[in-house]
Formats: C-alpha cells, structure tokens, sequence
C-alpha cells in the first residue's frame, strides 16, 4: 500500500518552499495581477459551486 499522506507532504513542502523563492522576487505589479487572477478564479468557483448546490436542490424537490 502506498503511503500517499507521505507523498503529498513532501510534495506540498516542496511546492511551498518554491512559491516563497518566487514570491520573494516579485514585484508589486506581478503581485496585483495575481491577486486579480486569484480573486477572478475564487469567484469562478464559487459560482460552479452556487450553481451545483441550485441544481442539487432542484432534484431534492
């Protein structure tokens, strides 16, 4: 069985460590458009999201 909990956390730790290398060199540009990308992303999901609880609903009734 592979101990998938391990993998992960070593992957994440790693994926971590070179977000914050990268982020380190950014300027203020680089990070507002991120952000703007981030908040454009958040309010995609919280529509599918919105969406699939309406139309789970509608089968429930």
């Amino acid at each position: 069985m592979t101990n998938y909990r391990y993998y992960t956390g070593s992957l994440f730790a790693r994926e971590l460590e070179r977000l914050k290398e990268e982020y380190i060199q950014l300027d203020l540009d680089d990070v507002k458009r991120m952000v703007e990308e981030d908040i454009l992303l958040l309010e995609k999901a919280v529509n599918m999201l919105s969406t699939n609880t309406v139309y789970k609903m509608k089968q429930l009734t």
